[in-house]
């Protein structure tokens, strides 16, 4: 596993964000997990603001322990974060995930949406997806790592044949490539004011943005759990971003985590 360098110098691409959150940037050409590297790096003692890189990923990790595709041209990152907040809120910070990666994409002029949890669509096509891992316990959050998988120059043709058909790029839908680092700087902006108002406190502003992009709600949905299958209408999310489903018996089901399919816009 070889660290490498961008077409600019690591040290000039880190100082071109101004912001508070990037601490320590890691670029990788070729690694197993960015969530993982960061779960070592976390252990070890690294600081809120860390970041790894990867160009590639053998083993990136979705959602229920699947394979994250991780061809070239994608955007593969994982972000620690340490912040002093009630345990049962970590879970929002996909919600800040999710938000910034869609106002991201939306500065290339396409219209993003965000289905629940946190996959990022264009067109209902998934073109981003975010995993959260956490050390916490009942009255502390240690750490938190985000992980996210964008399409950016992404080869859709390398990505097997189930996955490529509810897949889209931002390359295909803009239809020109996207600059990588351009890409890059937005993002750790937009995650930066995404995540301030989560270090402030204001989850219900978090909730009230998600919800105002979201492309879940209202609508009949199937969720796939670890536990079995849920189907109903997706009628909220409660103050921990988990979803509210109503069940055809009219029961309110909270679900916590799940793989969500929109049925149809009933």
């Amino acid at each position: 596993m070889s660290e490498r360098l961008f077409v600019k110098r690591l040290t000039d691409f880190s100082c071109e964000y101004q912001g508070p959150f990037v601490t320590k940037i890691h670029v990788f050409d070729d690694i197993l997990s960015t969530n993982a590297a960061v779960h070592e790096l976390a252990r070890k003692g690294a600081g809120e603001g860390t970041v790894v890189i990867a160009q590639t990923q053998r083993k990136g990790r979705g959602r229920f322990d699947r394979v994250w595709q991780s061809p070239k041209g994608g955007v593969y990152l994982s972000l620690l974060l340490r912040p002093k907040a009630p345990p049962e809120k970590a879970s929002l910070l996909g919600f800040v995930a999710a938000l910034a990666v869609t106002y991201t994409i939306r500065s290339f002029n396409l219209p993003a949406r965000i289905k629940w949890p946190n996959d990022v669509l264009v067109h209902v096509k998934k073109i981003a997806g975010i995993l959260l891992e956490s050390e916490t316990d009942h009255t502390h959050v240690s750490y938190v790592i985000v992980g996210i998988g964008v399409n950016l120059n992404t080869d859709l043709a390398l990505l097997p044949k189930d996955v490529r058909m509810n897949a889209t790029s931002l390359h295909k839908e803009h239809g020109a490539p996207i600059e990588y680092e351009e890409f890059l700087t937005t993002f750790f902006h937009q995650f930066d004011r995404f995540y301030q108002l989560f270090i402030a406190g204001c989850f219900d502003q978090i909730i009230d943005l998600w919800k105002q992009d979201n492309d879940t709600l209202g609508k009949n949905v199937r969720v796939q759990t670890t536990n079995g299958v849920l189907q109903g209408t997706a009628v909220d999310v409660d103050e921990s971003g988990f979803l509210l489903l109503k069940t055809h018996e009219g029961k309110v089901v909270r679900v916590t985590s799940g793989d969500c399919t929109v049925i149809d816009a009933s």
